[in-house]
């Protein structure tokens, strides 16, 4: 088991989460995600636009890349795509070419933010990685960083040219359903799918514009993503169409986190406390709120137990005595 949090932190328990140890890690910032394809191999993302490898299951971590190497991308990218628009502006029908100049100025702008930010240093964070296997991962952001690398993080190179978000909205969680579709949300209700391996994503039609800060994926057709205000919503078609589950006694807290437990349980957590399972493939969630309200961030399902981080540090939640108990971290 493997933790990530405030000031570079990253901890790691081998007896089921009874002990904790904290890793070697050579950064001090926030680290928001983790993802482990094997039990040795293991990758960290987070503020500063730092990724993080780990070759012996989490005990010590060295960096591959930084925020300053992502700006750099971004504004070679940025100027290839002002020089591409300036030619096809001059050969251009008038009306195409009023619709190109305004694609310009969005472009021109994009090169000074980025011009400025690897002037300021960098500050965009990256909110999730995964990881296919131990050479194929992806990791994201704010401001629609998405990155990927196909040689184990040797190289990190950029991979926007297969999305469109010309507002450079921020993406929060990637999932892969077992047959092999990606799925990525972010705010403002942003929801896309893929269907080989993120070089080409696909704008999923989901009637909702608020963040969607997680994405859960029970059976390989069945996707389930939440956010703000304690929405769920739920395809059984891997995303071509959706309804909205039923939550029951929710007061509108957002949820952050998911997993699904043993073979049929799905929890998501959230700000207050808020715990919601379903044991119906997502149609229907049970909302419970645990007794500190402190906001949680993430959950996951072991031996039958729930282990949680969040404002409170790690908690397990026991399946047999139902009752909460610290597990000895005291930071998330």
């Amino acid at each position: 088991l493997v933790a990530s949090g405030e000031r570079g932190l990253i901890i790691y328990s081998d007896d089921g989460g009874s002990s904790w140890l904290q890793a070697r890690v050579p950064v001090s910032q926030t680290l928001t995600a983790l993802s482990f394809p094997t039990a040795e191999h293991g990758w960290a993302v987070g503020h500063g636009g730092v990724i993080l490898h780990s070759s012996d299951g989490g005990e010590s971590w060295h960096q591959q890349f930084e925020g300053e190497s992502a700006n750099r991308q971004w504004l070679e990218d940025s100027l290839r795509r002002q020089a591409q628009l300036n030619k096809s502006i001059q050969d251009a029908a008038p009306g195409l070419r009023v619709i190109l100049e305004r694609e310009l100025e969005d472009v021109i702008y994009e090169v000074e933010d980025t011009q400025l930010a690897l002037e300021s240093g960098p500050a965009d964070p990256f909110l999730d990685v995964w990881f296919l296997d131990e050479r194929k991962g992806w990791a994201v952001g704010a401001y629609g960083l998405l990155f990927r690398t196909i040689n184990g993080g040797l190289r990190w190179d950029l991979a926007t040219a297969g999305i469109s978000n010309p507002e450079r909205s921020h993406y929060y969680k990637l999932a892969s359903s077992e047959d092999g579709q990606m799925y990525l949300a972010g705010e403002a209700g942003i929801l896309y799918r893929s269907d080989d391996r993120g070089r080409k994503w696909e704008r999923l039609s989901l009637d909702y514009d608020g963040s969607l800060f997680g994405v859960l994926t029970p059976d390989a057709d069945t996707v389930l993503c939440f956010g703000l205000r304690g929405n769920i919503f739920r395809s059984t078609d891997s995303g071509d169409t959706w309804s909205e589950a039923t939550v029951t006694d929710n007061p509108g807290l957002s949820f952050y986190g998911g997993d699904i437990v043993g073979d049929h349980t799905i929890v998501v957590v959230g700000a207050g406390g808020v715990m919601a399972s379903s044991s119906d493939g997502g149609a229907t969630f049970i909302v419970d709120t645990h007794s500190s309200r402190s906001t949680f961030s993430a959950v996951v399902g072991h031996n039958g137990d729930l282990l949680l981080v969040g404002m409170d540090g790690l908690l397990r939640i026991s399946a047999s005595a139902q009752k909460t108990q610290p597990t000895g971290a005291s930071n998330e």
